[in-house]
Parts: C-alpha cells; sequence; structure tokens
C-alpha cells in the first residue's frame, strides 16, 4: 500500500516523460532467427527501416550468393526477402558450405545506408 500512494504522489507530468519513447516506427529492426548456425543451413530474417526509407537489402559475408547480392558480389550474399507487409520484409538466407567457423555481421541496408546489424557465428 505505501508502493501505491508512493505511485500516486508523483506529479503526472513526471511520469509522462518517463513514459514518452521514440515511435517504432522511427527505428530499425533486424532479426534473424538464430544467432550460432553451421554451413549450409538456412536462416530466417525479418527487417524494418525507418520511416518511409524502403530496404535495399539484408547481407552477411556469410550467406550464400543468390545473383542479386550487391555489395556481397563474390563475398557473400544476401537474404531473399520474399514477403513485405506493412514496411517489414522477411525471408531467408542460406549459410555458404565454404563459410569458416567465426563471427560475420549480418547488415540492414536502407535506403539512407546502414541501419542496423546484428552477429552471426558459425561454427564448424
Amino acid at each position: 500500500m505505501k508502493i501505491l500512494r508512493l505511485a500516486l504522489s508523483v506529479p503526472v507530468a513526471a511520469l509522462a516523460c518517463t513514459l514518452v519513447t521514440a515511435p517504432a516506427a522511427a527505428s530499425s529492426v533486424l532479426f534473424v532467427d538464430k544467432s550460432t548456425v553451421s554451413p549450409g543451413e538456412v536462416v530466417h530474417v525479418t527487417a524494418r527501416c525507418p520511416l518511409a526509407e524502403g530496404i535495399n537489402h539484408v547481407g552477411s559475408p556469410a550467406f550464400t550468393a543468390t545473383g542479386h547480392d550487391g555489395p556481397y558480389t563474390g563475398n557473400g550474399g544476401v537474404a531473399v526477402l520474399t514477403e513485405h507487409v506493412g514496411g517489414v520484409g522477411s525471408g531467408h538466407a542460406r549459410i555458404r558450405t565454404d563459410a569458416a567457423p567465426g563471427t560475420y555481421p549480418v547488415v540492414l541496408r536502407c535506403g539512407g545506408g546502414h541501419a542496423a546489424d546484428v552477429q552471426l557465428t558459425v561454427t564448424g
């Protein structure tokens, strides 16, 4: 009961300031369903770019080349995004069968450039 009284005594303006956050649409999102994979394995990715920027690609040196790999040609590949709903793209990428064990970046590029990245560990 003491906690409830304390919470009720906090000025409403101060409480409102602590609850304000940036709108969800203003940030980018990059999600890979696995953080540790083996060569040849498939990962599923979900990405969203901020505001009205479109997704250029989600790429990694660990991904198998697809023939539409932009900056990853000869050095990895991009995820094949097959579903686009409400600014969110989702799809898959296969890990190169010759990927050496180690940690690789997975990078989301949006209309304005680099937007987000996560790390993916390939095991032997």
